[in-house]
């Protein structure tokens, strides 16, 4: 598989059971208007939306997920991005325990304008940085705004259109 060939595949959006980014609506200006679908992350409360993934064509090298977001309204600051996996191997992860999330982040800049996009990216390790994923298995992407973080300073929603993973 070469680097850079998509290996994430992306079941389904599962928002949380709390603390959980709210869906919503960004309006494009044609006509007629686009209807963008975001997530909306919160800057005063750290929250969180899953992703159901599946692992395929995985040659064994890290993972690089990149995300898609822009600013409901804000044109400066930073945003504090995070990503974590939760693996589910085959007859060993019970998905009613508590899990452990270990997050890698990124502190991404805002982009010029509400509304612009901007991409950043998220890389892992192969092996224990990504909870040991393996090709051929479903886990859960959990991705967070950490408003808490003193690094976080953009005022407002920071809004996430998407993220894309891939091997590195």
């Amino acid at each position: 598989m070469a680097s850079g060939d998509t290996v994430v595949r992306i079941i389904c959006a599962m928002p949380p059971g709390t603390l959980y980014a709210t869906e919503d609506i960004r309006v494009g200006g044609s006509t007629p208007a686009e209807g963008f679908p975001v997530w909306d992350f919160d800057d005063t409360t750290d929250e969180y939306m899953d992703f159901l993934c599946l692992l395929t064509n995985y040659g064994g090298g890290g993972l690089t997920f990149k995300l898609a977001w822009a600013a409901t309204s804000a044109t400066t600051g930073d945003v504090v991005w995070r990503i974590a996996v939760r693996a589910m191997p085959d007859d060993a992860e019970d998905i009613d325990a508590a899990h452990t999330y270990d997050f890698n982040s990124v502190t991404a800049t805002t982009a010029s304008a509400s509304g612009e996009i901007a991409y950043d990216t998220i890389t892992f390790t192969n092996g224990a940085d990504m909870d040991s994923w393996a090709t051929g298995e479903y886990a859960i992407v959990r991705v967070s705004r950490q408003a808490s973080s003193g690094s976080d300073t953009m005022a407002g929603d920071a809004e996430l259109v998407m993220i894309h993973g891939s091997e590195t």
